[in-house]
């Protein structure tokens, strides 16, 4: 099994080429389609998550699509909205994410074996607060969660009153990496983005953040034994995109 995870999108189109270049059984997507701090149109990003839906219809059990915050606060549950919210077009991107959810096109966790990925990752607290039983399957539990009972992933002020989520109290598409790596999931590594990093950053052999797009353009390949930090370059010559192998970990 080899799994394919590409950090937050925003927008970009990078996963298009990834996705024809390398091969893999299954394509993770971490969430966070919409909102840009870039040069990237409303409308652009619109088209760019249909195209990743219709990508998805194609190849139903070989990509996965996640949610993240900054898709979520377009529902009209939500109270809080996220910097970049796009006013003139919520609405639309509203209805395009309501269908995708409608469909089963979109969900919260994905897991294999030990690998988990997030949006944001897993706590042990809000993960109790939500009801969860161990044993059972974590990723069921979210997902089924996530459909029956949406509101339970918004935005909650912690003890620490963080305005960006660091606290672990928060929920799976919220939580910041310095609180998750102390309140963790036991028993998992957790990939997640929602954070952005100049590279690929591993936490204690259990916490992998692939928010790297805009920056290094750097994704991660999964399989049971390990994993690899693969990189997208530019040959300055030919104006070509590669894509190398930065470095691997064995489990």
């Amino acid at each position: 099994m080899k799994i394919i995870a590409i950090g937050d999108l925003h927008g970009r189109t990078l996963w298009k080429y990834i996705v024809s270049k390398v091969d893999f059984d299954v394509v993770v997507f971490i969430g966070d389609y919409f909102d840009t701090h870039e040069n990237i149109s409303p409308v652009q990003q619109i088209e760019n998550f249909k195209e990743l839906l219709d990508y998805k219809k194609q190849l139903p059990e070989k990509v996965v699509l996640l949610f993240g915050n900054h898709d979520y606060h377009y529902f009209p549950w939500v109270e809080r909205k996220y910097s970049g919210f796009q006013d003139e077009y919520d609405t639309e991107i509203l209805e395009i994410l309501h269908n995708a959810l409608q469909e089963g096109l979109m969900q919260m966790c994905y897991k294999y074996k030990k690998f988990v990925f997030t949006h944001a990752g897993i706590t042990k607290t809000w993960l109790s607060k939500a009801g969860y039983k161990n044993n059972y399957p974590v990723d069921i539990f979210l997902n089924d969660l996530f459909v029956k009972h949406p509101h339970k992933f918004e935005f909650s002020m912690g003890d620490n009153y963080s305005l960006t989520g660091d606290d672990i109290c928060q929920s799976p598409i919220w939580v910041r990496p310095k609180s998750l790596s102390k309140n963790a999931l036991n028993g998992y590594i957790q990939i997640v983005g929602h954070t952005v990093q100049e590279k690929i950053n591993v936490i204690n052999n259990s916490i992998i953040l692939i928010d790297t797009l805009g920056k290094s353009a750097q994704f991660l390949e999964v399989r049971e034994e390990g994993w690899k930090i693969l990189q997208l370059s530019m040959d300055n010559a030919s104006r070509e995109i590669h894509i190398g192998e930065v470095n691997h970990s064995i489990i």
